[in-house]
């Protein structure tokens, strides 16, 4: 039998090749895995695909539910705004040369800034990333070796929505069905707040049809806000355990068997996942958060972060898997069980929209026989919006002090002065509403004084009650009538500067303390230099006094602040609002004379 020659075979295989490049060339091996954005804006008004719906008047396709590979936008495919910049210059008159755009990039630019508007985050780069896209497994190692019993509790996942844009909640009801065992996944509850975009109306309602009954939506005939409405998710709720989730989240690999490992252990334990950063203008998943910080707050009631005490370190942390004690939680984001949540008295239906329910069910948990934990292990990525959209029918301002004070009055016991101390005057014109039933549920649970919280729970929290105080208030250069002032940068190593003068307490309430502090909240008022003009920033209280020492004595006539370290004095460096505090020789002059508004009864200076 005759061989076919080699030249026949070369060309056989060429022609093969040549066949299958144009095939990939005209898509004809499309596949489930290829990337496709979950929706699209139709320019020329052709629909492409079945499920068209108006969303904010545009034009959008929604796609079948699909798994893809991750994908995160390059830097160049949506555009980016620098909208702070944008602000400044608008406010101050600035016109900056800006590169020509066509019609087309024009109007995507423009539904990228109505994005932002209406949501707080780019919403045309959500649109464009897959709902059920990969993310990275942000766990540790270690965590991967934990073994897990079958039988743990179930979950009712339970999500707060209202005016939430399309893709940014359905990536976060995606992200659960994929990402818990199907066994532990009772149920999810989509919870809509009297929402009025016509997109989570009836072609959400359709959508969660391909859950089997698995994703179930509740509607809300009022604006209740989030704690009612959660409460009113959390009644609807049968699973073991009740999961609060914000609505623009993405559960990780294995974030919730350490949470429901640790209510099984103890049911009367409430639990957070350790929180990743969703970008909100490129949507990618940037993760990266350190889990090694514990919940804190202010004596304004506001909610903040800071590192593990070495007290609770030693005690608890043995590696980088380990759960650890946390005095309060942020509140977006935990899980406790259904029965516990409802024995404590689930929330406070009296506090309105948003505001002091975390802390007011941290101190609730902790004085009355419960424990706050954070699991490292558990990981759930969140979108930080640029700005909150949402509305408050009472203002925001009566809103959040109304609820302030309610947590105030019903669990500070006389501590609660502290709290007034660092509020506007005005709030105590703010009614907080019946209290009675708060008061009797804390009666009847027995829970502890709030000084138990605080020598036990968080002994490392600031107390500047009078006791530990030389003087407290405004510190006020006269002469400028502006005052130090915290100017919301409530970081380390920002300047210290002077702002008009508004007695509202809040950034311009400080305490001078019996270590010489200048002192707001856990920042002191620090000086590293000795030469002239020298910088004074803020640092973390380290109550070793060194660069934090400022002795407030009498001076030429005047109170001054004299800094031990460079013998030098605080000083005004201009009469501009926003000017930065220096230190310089001490001289007598006015731009020295610092007073604040109240000094102890000891005070000797």
């Amino acid at each position: 039998m005759r061989r076919p020659k080699l030249w026949k075979y070369v060309l056989g295989v060429g022609a093969v090749f040549l066949i299958v490049l144009i095939a990939v060339k005209l898509n004809v091996f499309e596949t489930t895995s290829k990337e496709e954005p979950v929706a699209s804006v139709l320019k020329d008004g052709k629909v492409k695909h079945a499920g068209l719906y108006a969303e904010d008047d545009v034009q959008v396709v929604i796609g079948p539910p699909r798994k893809h590979k991750f994908s995160n936008l390059s830097s160049n495919a949506i555009p980016m705004f620098n909208f702070k910049q944008e602000e400044e210059d608008r406010r101050n008159g600035v016109t900056r040369p800006t590169k020509a755009m066509s019609k087309e990039d024009k109007e995507l630019a423009e539904y990228v800034r109505k994005g932002y508007r209406d949501y707080g985050f780019n919403k045309v780069a959500s649109d464009h990333i897959a709902l059920d896209r990969d993310i990275p497994d942000t766990q540790h190692p270690k965590c991967k070796l934990r073994k897990y019993p079958k039988d743990l509790p179930t979950a009712s996942v339970i999500l707060i929505f209202h005016n939430e844009a399309w893709s940014v909640l359905l990536r976060s009801v995606h992200s659960l069905i994929r990402r818990t065992p199907e066994r532990l996944l009772h149920e999810i509850i989509l919870v809509d707040d009297f929402s009025s975009r016509p997109h989570l109306k009836d072609p959400l309602s359709d959508y969660v049809k391909r859950f089997d009954g698995k994703v179930k939506v509740k509607r809300q005939i009022k604006r209740s806000g989030l704690t009612r409405s959660r409460m009113a998710g959390a009644a609807d709720a049968t699973g073991n355990i009740v999961v609060f989730l914000d609505c623009h989240i993405e559960a990780n690999v294995g974030w919730y068997e350490p949470l429901a490992m640790r209510i099984k252990n103890n049911p009367s334990t409430a639990v957070c996942p350790t929180i990743d950063v969703i970008n909100q203008d490129n949507f990618n998943y940037e993760g990266g958060s350190d889990p090694f910080v514990i919940g804190s707050f202010n004596w304004n009631l506001i909610f903040t972060w800071r590192g593990v005490p070495p007290r609770i370190r030693k005690e608890d942390v043995t590696d980088e898997t380990s759960e650890f004690r946390s005095p309060t939680m942020a509140g977006g984001l935990f899980a406790m069980s259904r029965k516990y949540f409802n024995d404590l008295g689930t929330y406070d239906w009296e506090m309105d929209i948003w505001g002091s329910e975390n802390l007011e069910l941290s101190f609730r948990v902790w004085t009355c026989g419960g424990r706050l934990e954070f699991v490292p292990c558990s990981r759930v990525g969140h979108v930080y919006r640029r700005a909150s959209p949402i509305s408050f029918p009472k203002g925001v301002g009566k809103t959040t002090q109304r609820n302030a004070r309610r947590l105030a009055e019903v669990w500070l016991d006389d501590y609660k002065k502290i709290f007034y101390a660092h509020s506007s005057k005005d709030i105590l014109n703010v009614d907080p509403g019946d209290m009675t039933d708060r008061i009797e549920l804390r009666k009847r649970l027995q829970c502890k004084p709030f000084e138990w919280f605080l020598q036990n729970v968080f002994p490392e929290q600031f107390i500047p009650a009078e006791k530990y105080m030389l003087a407290w208030g405004e510190l006020r250069n006269p002469e400028s009538s502006m005052c130090l002032d915290m100017m919301s940068k409530k970081d380390a190593h920002t300047p210290a500067s002077l702002y008009t003068c508004h007695g509202q307490a809040g950034n311009q309430g400080f305490f001078y303390t019996k270590n010489m502090e200048v002192r707001h909240e856990d920042l002191c008022m620090d000086a590293s230099e000795s030469k002239p003009n020298a910088k004074v920033i803020w640092y973390e209280c380290h109550e070793m006094q060194g660069n934090q020492k400022w002795v407030n004595k009498m001076m030429n006539g005047q109170r001054v602040l004299h800094h031990s370290m460079s013998n030098q004095c605080l000083d005004r460096s201009n009469m501009k609002s926003g000017t930065p505090l220096v230190t310089n020789k001490c001289s007598g002059a006015k731009s020295q004379e610092f007073v604040f508004g109240s000094y102890s009864k000891v005070n000797t200076f």
